[in-house]
């Protein structure tokens, strides 16, 4: 403060809006240290057409998993523990925090809510209930990249 008068931060230009001057000024770093926050950049690519990148196991009931509804209005579920009670505790392959689910037996439950996820896995009256999970982030599972309701039929189902 100098005399009552606080020195405000600047407000950052639109990326679009960057011109030589907000270069000079070193404003084009502040706005490129602004988008990368939060951003992971040692996230590498995790193809979701790859069938490498899911795991499949047959669980009894109760399977001992805590799943949790995705955020950001894509849908679907993730496992968040692996409770010590359940057949999932001592299932191989290990599920880990953050596999997302894909599908219950054949039905694939891609980007459904949660509710209806659970009473797809209710529903199973198989000895042992078949689990797809993908093992990567919801942006590739979801984004772009993501694979065909007919390859999932054809190479997970």
């Amino acid at each position: 403060e100098r005399g009552g008068w606080e020195k405000k931060k600047k407000p950052l230009v639109a990326a679009d809006r960057v011109t030589p001057f907000d270069r000079w000024l070193g404003l084009d770093k502040d706005l490129e240290a602004e988008l990368n926050d939060g951003v992971d950049q040692d996230v590498t690519y995790v193809d979701p057409s790859d069938a490498s990148n899911y795991v499949s196991l047959s669980l009894v009931k109760p399977m001992g998993i805590a799943f949790v509804e995705n955020e950001g209005g894509c849908g679907g579920v993730f496992v968040d523990e692996v409770l010590d009670s359940g057949s999932a505790a001592s299932a191989s392959p290990v599920l880990a925090r953050g596999d997302q689910l894909v599908a219950v037996g054949s039905t694939l439950v891609l980007g459904w809510e949660f509710d209806a996820t659970l009473d797809a896995i209710k529903a199973s009256d198989d000895s042992a209930t078949k689990l797809v999970l993908f093992r990567g982030p919801t942006s590739f599972l979801y984004g772009p990249t993501k694979a065909s309701e007919e390859w999932y039929q054809e190479n997970l189902l």
